[in-house]
């Protein structure tokens, strides 16, 4: 039997591949998920490391009823945050969360990201805001993610990671990627003195050009 879902699938895979690749997962934590039309998400399952995670055990889940749909496996415990910011924002197509190790650790001492370089503003759109703690799996999560996003690309969770957002997985997943290399940098940086802000010239010309790019 042909599976309607198996491009959104594989896009979810590849990319959840990508992430752990890139060392912003270990094991199976964090998750990836995108649209898969209208009423449906596709996202990693639970509990299946990504280097023997299979395309097929992506799991579609309607977004309305929580419930997996022609699916094999679980969908990932963090579903009801990634439902809650779908429901809420249909400008949002594709949502990674992480627990890389710079960013955890900005979420551990809940400290937000500040622009300490210009792509920060370029990709992310500013400074990356701590979220109030909830615990995970919990709708709360996502709704106290909601609070902190505002138009940003990306927030950081109290005690937990990351979520980054995009209108597809290939700008969810490179927000990711650049707030943990700029988190790297900035908590390097804070062992050695505090890093000087940019002038308000930068910060103009990078928020024009991040909203550029969120339209296009």
């Amino acid at each position: 039997m042909s599976d309607r879902y198996a491009e959104v699938r594989h896009d979810v895979w590849l990319h959840a591949r990508q992430m752990w690749e890139q060392g912003l997962a270990v094991g199976s934590a964090g998750n990836v998920s995108r649209r898969a039309d209208d009423h449906h998400i596709a996202i990693t399952p639970t509990s299946i490391p990504y280097d023997r995670m299979r395309t097929e055990e992506i799991v579609i889940v309607d977004l309305a009823s929580g419930e997996a749909v022609e699916s094999v496996a679980p969908p990932s415990g963090e579903l009801p945050m990634h439902r809650v910011v779908y429901q809420a924002r249909p400008d949002i197509g594709a949502l990674v969360h992480t627990h890389a190790p710079f960013i955890t650790t900005l979420s551990v001492l809940r400290l937000p990201l500040p622009p300490i370089i210009d792509e920060m503003f370029l990709h992310l759109g500013g400074t990356i805001e701590v979220s109030d703690y909830a615990f995970t799996g919990t709708d709360a999560v996502g709704e106290n993610a909601l609070a902190a996003l505002g138009q940003r690309a990306g927030v950081i969770l109290a005690n937990h990671g990351n979520l980054c957002v995009g209108r597809d997985l290939d700008r969810a997943l490179h927000a990711a990627i650049v707030m943990e290399s700029c988190a790297r940098v900035y908590v390097q940086a804070l062992q050695i003195a505090p890093p000087a802000p940019l002038p308000l010239s930068a910060e103009e010309a990078g928020l024009r050009m991040y909203d550029e790019r969120r339209r296009r």
